[in-house]
C-alpha cells in the first residue's frame, strides 16, 4: 500500500513537472506535496484536514506542544489553529512526499449521524490535532482520490462517496472522539470553532473573552478551560499569533512597513509589536522579512518554496 500511495502522489506531481512544490488539485481539498529537502519552521494555519505523509517526516508545533510523524503516518487536524511547521526529514533519494485533504464538515455530520448512537466515538475531544497510523482502508480511499486528480469529469459524481468512506474509517481511529465533536453542535469544540471563526474574523479589535464565551454558549471559564485544550493556547495567545501572521502577510506581500502593519492588525505600540514579532519569528520585522524575501528570491523551485504550504 505505501508504494501505491507514493507512486500516486509522485506520479501525479511527475506529469505536472513539479519536482519541489505542492500542488491545488481539482478534488476538492485535496493538495499533493513533495521536495527533495528539509524545510525550515514556517508559522501559518492549519485548518481541519487529514495531512498524511507516504515517505519522510514532519514536526508540528502548537502551543506547548510537539507533534512529530513520519512514514505512513497522519495528523488529524479538528480545529482551525495557528502553528509552527517543518519538515525534518527528506532527502533527494528520499523525498518527503505527502497529500493533504481538507475535512468536509457537511460530510462528516452526515456519517456521524447516520451511525448509531452506540457506535458514535465516546469520551471527551482533547487536543485538535492527533497523529495515528494510517488505516489501510483510509490509504487505499486516498489513492482512489488521487486518481480522480486526472479524471476531472468524475470528481462531482465520485469525491462525495470517497470522503463520505474517509470520514467513517476515521469514526475508528484515534482522532474519532475529535472528528465527531468537530461537527456535532452540542459538543464543545464545535461551539469553540464559533467562537474562533469570530477572533479569525476580528483578530485587529480588542478581544473579549466574555463576548467569545457568550458566542460558544460557556461561562468564561469554562470557554478558557476548553479553549486552551483544544488549541494547546489562550484565547490572547490565539489573537496575537493571527496578528502576527496577518502582519507578516502584510508585510511580505505587500510591501507595507511596520508601523503600518502593526497598526493595521491591532497594536497601538510598534515597539511592543517588534518585541512580539521577534519573539515569534526569530528577528525584529525589517530583519526577519528581509531575510525571508530574500531566501524566496533565491529558492522558489527548492524546498524553501514550498514551506507555506506544508
Amino acid at each position: 500500500m505505501t508504494s501505491r500511495l507514493i507512486d500516486a502522489i509522485a506520479g501525479i506531481l511527475d506529469r505536472q513537472g513539479i519536482e519541489n512544490g505542492g500542488i491545488e488539485t481539482p478534488v476538492p481539498g485535496l493538495r499533493l506535496i513533495r521536495t527533495h529537502g528539509v524545510v525550515p519552521p514556517r508559522h501559518m494555519t492549519y485548518r481541519p484536514s487529514l495531512c498524511l505523509i507516504a515517505q519522510a517526516a514532519k514536526r508540528v508545533m502548537i502551543g506547548d506542544s510537539t507533534l512529530t510523524y513520519g512514514h505512513m503516518q497522519s495528523l488529524v487536524i479538528t480545529v482551525e489553529v495557528p502553528v509552527l511547521s517543518e519538515i525534518i526529514e527528506a532527502t533527494p533519494e528520499k523525498p518527503f512526499i505527502g497529500a493533504t485533504l481538507a475535512l468536509d464538515p457537511d460530510i462528516i455530520l452526515d456519517v456521524v449521524t447516520r451511525m448509531d448512537k452506540t457506535a458514535r466515538p465516546g469520551g471527551p475531544a482533547g487536543l485538535g490535532l492527533v497523529v495515528e497510523e494510517v488505516d489501510e482502508r483510509i490509504a487505499a480511499a486516498m489513492i482512489r482520490l488521487i486518481e480522480l486528480v486526472e479524471q476531472p469529469a468524475a470528481v462531482e459524481i465520485l469525491y462525495p462517496g470517497v470522503m463520505r468512506e474517509i470520514a467513517y474509517w476515521l469514526m475508528t481511529g484515534k482522532a474519532a472522539a475529535n472528528v465527531a465533536r468537530m461537527v456535532l453542535p452540542e459538543g464543545p469544540p464545535r461551539r469553540i470553532a464559533v467562537a474562533i471563526h469570530h477572533l479569525r474574523d476580528h483578530f485587529d479589535e480588542p478581544l473579549s473573552v466574555g463576548e467569545l464565551a457568550s458566542l460558544a454558549g460557556m461561562s468564561p471559564s469554562a470557554f478558557h478551560q476548553h479553549f486552551k485544550s483544544l488549541t494547546a493556547m489562550s484565547p490572547l495567545q490565539y489573537q496575537k499569533h493571527l496578528r502576527l501572521l496577518d502582519a507578516r502577510r502584510r508585510m511580505l506581500t505587500e510591501g507595507e512597513r511596520a508601523g503600518s502593519a502593526a497598526f493595521s492588525v491591532g497594536y497601538e505600540s510598534v515597539s511592543q509589536f517588534s518585541r512580539e514579532y521577534a519573539r515569534m519569528f526569530g528577528d525584529p520585522p525589517h530583519r526577519e522579512t528581509k531575510r525571508a524575501r530574500m531566501a524566496l528570491a533565491g529558492a522558489l523551485a527548492g524546498p524553501r518554496a514550498v514551506a507555506e504550504a506544508l
